[in-house]
C-alpha cells in the first residue's frame, strides 16, 4: 500500500531535478525604454564596431568585435549601433514594406540611424603561452593579446584617435569591467582558459581607453 506514495514521490523528484536552470550573466547597460528615447543627436556619440582583423582566425576577429559592442552598450556611454547584422534588419524593414505585415507594426525604413565614430580594431599579439610557462606549474602559464584600436570620423574619414590595448590573464579583472558576458561562438575554444581572461582584460582595457578619452 505505500508503494505507490513512494512511486509518486521518486517521480516528483526526478522532475524536480530535470528542470532547466538559465541564468542572466550580463546585462548592466539601459533598458529598452532608455536606449530607445536616447536622442540620436544628443551628447552622447553614436558609435559602431567594426569586426576586428585577424588573419589567423576570422572567427576570432567577429567574436572581438561582439564583446567589444556588448560592452560599449554596457557601459552606458554610447549610443552603440548595430552593423555586424544589420542585414537582418534590413531584411526586416524589406518584409514590412513588401505589405505583408501590419502596418501599425511593420518597422519603418529610413531610421536607420549614421554612425558618428567607427572603432576598428586589428590583433597584433595572441599567445596562449607568453609569459612564466612551467612544466610542473601549469597553472603559472600567462596568456597575453594586444589590439591595435582606430577611432575614425565617419563624417570626414579621419582618425582621431588610436592606440593600442593590452590584456593578460594576469591583469584580468582589474579595472573596468563592464562585460561579463558567455564568450561568442567564434571564442568558445578559450573558455575557461588563461586565454579567456586575457580576451576579457583586453576588451576591458579598450572600454576604458575608449570612456577615459570622452570621444
Amino acid at each position: 500500500m505505500y508503494r505507490f506514495p513512494m512511486l509518486l514521490a521518486a517521480a516528483l523528484l526526478a522532475s524536480c531535478a530535470m528542470q532547466p536552470s538559465a541564468r542572466v550573466v550580463s546585462g548592466d547597460g539601459p533598458g529598452i525604454r532608455a536606449a530607445r528615447a536616447e536622442p540620436a543627436q544628443g551628447a552622447r556619440p553614436r558609435v559602431a564596431v567594426s569586426a576586428f582583423e585577424f588573419r589567423g582566425d576570422a572567427e576570432l576577429g567577429a567574436g572581438l568585435a561582439d564583446m567589444l559592442t556588448a560592452a560599449l552598450f554596457n557601459a552606458d556611454r554610447f549610443i552603440v549601433l548595430e552593423r555586424a547584422r544589420l542585414a537582418e534588419v534590413t531584411a526586416e524593414q524589406d518584409l514590412a514594406a513588401s505589405g505583408r505585415i501590419d502596418p501599425q507594426t511593420a518597422a519603418a525604413t529610413g531610421q536607420i540611424e549614421g554612425a558618428e565614430l567607427l572603432v576598428r580594431g586589428s590583433v597584433v599579439q595572441f599567445e596562449r603561452d607568453c609569459a612564466g610557462g612551467s612544466v610542473i606549474l601549469a597553472s603559472t602559464r600567462t596568456a597575453c593579446m594586444a589590439v591595435n584600436l582606430r577611432v575614425i570620423d565617419a563624417r570626414t574619414g579621419r582618425i582621431v584617435n588610436a592606440t593600442t590595448v593590452e590584456g593578460s590573464s594576469r591583469n584580468a579583472g582589474v579595472g573596468f569591467t563592464y562585460a561579463r558576458s558567455d564568450l561568442p561562438i567564434g571564442l568558445g575554444a578559450y573558455r575557461n582558459t588563461p586565454m579567456e581572461q586575457a580576451l576579457r582584460a583586453c576588451i576591458d582595457a579598450a572600454v576604458a581607453h575608449i570612456v577615459e578619452t570622452k570621444l
